[in-house]
């Protein structure tokens, strides 16, 4: 067996230096070679050809035993998604990525290692095929219609099957009896039309499942390919429309300057960083073993980023204006090239409708849930806190012994409570959690936590949430310890991180007021220096479990004179001190989940200020990247998910065509979700704090939300409209209570809206009225 070219690397040095090498070939190019070779046949640039092959290019996917680098699928997207910001029409995907995925997965031959050879030098164009079941093989007949690449082809790789049994065979273009015809498609570059009229198919290169096989491997390249593609031809047409937006003056104004426009930009720009992260995760995915999740994954990427591309090419139009409309404009050509490519290995209808097969086939859920470990290592259902490294066990056994000691161990009353629990309700639990060591999952094991890695992360919040277990009081473990471990003294550590694992403490975040919510900066709550203590007088409002915590980490203002983020410090106080008042607020659900809390010449010790006077707002910033991380959980989401499939299952609809469709979008966003998460806890793990970037997550993380929790009321029907749990498939489910819970969550730690402003500032750089 050949060594099928390994999808993921590792090296990131190398693939940034292969970026750099291939983006300044590109730009030496530029967009005018690529409008000078439309409406030609074959319809591209032999010299390029030529020189990608002698930079390794062509080769990437190619065992260096047939002359290639070897690299894998990372270093082939990176190729094709710079190539594909110039607008190149070569047939990079078809014959450097497709064909030679097929070829390396299928055993050594003399022929195939020709092949792989032609591949490697440039020498040979390769296009794959699949043609219906054959009645006289190894004579072809039939059609084969929108072949990319067809027209370049020197030969062409064909799986067909006779019989029931798949077959790799290899048909040079100048096979008698095979007819090429061109298919001009949007952007003025041709696919072909494949007529075979008993064309000799004798050089067979695999059979049975081994031709299956490179059969799968090469359509699982060609949509990721094919969506790394596209991904470059969004990326330049939205920095193109960006660029616009700058300098475009309207009511003398630019343009990029009205809110409006800013706000659409931002939905864009967050289409692409989905888009980015799905294909990242699904290239990873290409590496294992598991051929179907694969597929799966490389179904997801394929409809997320031609949707996305779709998006950004048709709004690059609309927010140029007239003059993008017409072809001397460059913005049309991006938007041309999308056209041509989102139908190419199925379009984001079609993967959709493929990714609904295979999930429903694989249980519904994306972990096989055949491969969970019927044997649960001892290490799970220990009550007492281990000295072990918890990422050495896979993702499946990690995923199957978190969830068995969590059906087994949490109690069954406080399940999908539809609200967040109180302090009261979950100490037993919290404090089991505390003994067990695994209240803080993303601490270092060194602070006391469990020291998860992104991916286990994310499982044990799906974990969680498939048992329903209630959202405690955790504003410690998620956003002051993480924060105390960066600014904190040592002496601020060692009072308050080992409290907040005991579940001793429980924290509430003491930022908005009622003249200062999205706008904190303009907090009025202050805080005068005296002696060894302060003085707080204000209030805070939206306090969430003020009325059930025990401290509360706030900011007040310490300096009137300066600009109003530079007087502001961050403090922490034990809400027992003499002054304090807490008045709960009912919410729109008829839960007292949230408080105004009122200081009243309140004493804080000088000891209890974190970081340096006035430097609360550095302070501030890093814990409202925790606190937006926390809120682009998919934990908020897959409670409500698992209502929606319980619900579905008793009104027997899941197969309904309108159900099926709308469960598998959401399923879908929320799938994306998750990639886009694991991304920024990446971030967080290497010691990093998150940018002004991760409010795209907090953004989609709400608007996914509400979605979800809408679609489950319509779902219900008539109990869509009932308050208080209903019995759902042997559990116990509140149906209207998500929709409550999840729709402040575009309102809290700073509007979507706010979240928006953020971006088109300071990531997009947009200007300012």
């Amino acid at each position: 067996m050949m060594a099928a070219p390994q999808p993921a690397s590792n090296d990131d040095d190398l693939s940034r230096l292969l970026k750099e090498s291939v983006a300044g070939y590109a730009r030496s190019l530029g967009l005018e070679s690529a409008r000078a070779l439309r409406e030609t046949k074959p319809g591209y640039d032999p010299d390029v050809w030529q020189q990608a092959a002698k930079q390794g290019w062509l080769g990437t996917l190619v065992a260096e035993s047939f002359g290639g680098s070897g690299l894998g699928l990372v270093e082939m997207a990176v190729v094709v998604r710079e190539l594909a910001r110039v607008l190149r029409p070569e047939p990079f995907v078809a014959s450097a990525g497709v064909a030679a995925s097929v070829l390396s997965a299928i055993e050594g031959g003399a022929d195939t290692a020709r092949l792989l050879g032609s591949v490697a030098s440039g020498e040979g164009i390769l296009a794959f095929v699949t043609l219906e079941d054959q009645a006289n093989l190894p004579r072809l007949n039939g059609t084969v219609s929108h072949v990319a690449a067809g027209l370049m082809a020197s030969g062409y790789l064909v799986f067909t099957s006779q019989a029931g049994k798949g077959r790799l065979l290899y048909v040079p273009a100048d096979a008698p009896g095979l007819v090429c015809e061109p298919e001009p498609r949007a952007d003025g570059t041709f696919s072909a039309r494949l007529t075979f009229a008993d064309v000799g198919g004798e050089t067979v290169l695999a059979e049975g499942d081994a031709a299956e096989n490179a059969m799968r491997r090469g359509l699982v390249a060609g949509a990721l390919l094919t969506s790394a593609e596209l991904l470059g031809a969004m990326e330049a047409a939205l920095e193109m429309t960006l660029d616009y937006m700058k300098s475009r003056v309207q009511f003398d104004k630019p343009i990029g300057s009205f809110q409006a426009l800013q706000h659409r930009a931002v939905d864009l720009f967050i289409q692409k960083e989905l888009s980015i992260a799905v294909l990242e995760e699904a290239i990873a995915a290409a590496a294992g073993d598991d051929l179907e999740r694969a597929e799966m994954e490389a179904a997801r990427a394929k409809a997320r980023v031609t949707s996305a591309a779709l998006l950004i090419g048709r709004e690059a139009i609309k927010l140029h204006g007239a003059i993008a409309y017409t072809d001397e404009y460059d913005a049309g050509l991006f938007l041309r090239r999308i056209l041509s490519l989102a139908p190419q290995y199925g379009n984001a209808a079609d993967n959709r409708a493929a990714y609904r097969v295979m999930l429903a086939r694989r249980g519904g859920a994306l972990e096989d849930e055949a491969h969970v470990a019927a044997t649960i290592p001892a290490e799970f259902m220990a009550e007492d806190k281990l000295d072990i490294d918890w990422n050495q066990f896979t993702d499946p056994v990690f995923r199957a012994g978190v969830r068995a000691y969590f059906e087994a161990n949490y109690p069954h009353e406080l399940r999908h409570l539809g609200r967040r629990g109180s302090t009261e309700e979950m100490q037993g639990w919290l404090d089991r959690m505390a003994a067990k060591g695994w209240i803080a999952p993303a601490w270092p094991r060194d602070r006391g936590g469990m020291g998860l890695d992104p991916l286990k992360q994310v499982i044990f919040i799906e974990e969680r949430e498939r048992v329903g277990i209630a959202r405690n009081p955790d504003q410690g473990v998620v956003m002051l310890g993480p924060m105390l471990m960066k600014y904190g003294t040592p002496e601020q550590q060692e009072t308050y991180l080992p409290k907040i694992l005991s579940a001793e403490h429980a924290w509430c975040q003491g930022y908005s007021e009622p003249e200062a919510g999205s706008d904190l900066a303009s907090l009025r709550t202050e805080a005068v220096r005296d002696g060894d203590d302060y003085v707080i007088n204000g209030s805070k409002i939206w306090t969430s479990s003020a009325h059930h915590a025990t401290h509360m980490f706030l900011l007040a203002r310490t300096d009137k004179t300066v600009k109003k983020q530079a007087g502001i410090s961050f403090f922490i106080l034990d809400l027992d001190t003499p002054g304090v008042t807490i008045r709960p607020i009912t919410n729109i659900g008829g839960h007292r989940e949230f408080c105004q809390v009122f200081f009243d010449d309140v004493r804080v010790p000088s000891a209890n200020l974190v970081g340096e006077e006035n430097a609360g707002w550095t302070v501030a910033k890093s814990l409202l990247g925790f606190e937006r991380l926390n809120n682009g959980s998919p934990r908020r989401v897959t409670g409500p998910l698992k209502a929606l499939e319980a619900l579905a299952k008793v009104r027997e609809i899941a197969d309904d065509p309108l159900f099926a469709d709308g469960y598998t979008r959401i399923y879908m966003d929320i799938a994306d979700l998750k990639s886009a998460y694991a991304r920024f806890i990446d971030i967080v793990r290497s010691g990093q704090l998150p940018g002004p970037e991760i409010s795209q997550l907090k953004i989609w993380a709400g608007e996914c939300a509400q979605r979800l929790s809408e679609f489950l009321i319509e779902t219900a029907g008539p109990a869509g409209g009932i308050a208080g749990k209903q019995q759902l498939d042997g559990a116990a489910f509140d149906l209207i209570a998500p929709f409550y819970l999840m729709f402040p969550s575009q309102i809290a730690s700073g509007s979507n809206d706010i979240q928006r402003n953020i971006l088109s500032k300071r990531v997009l750089d947009l200007p300012s009225r």
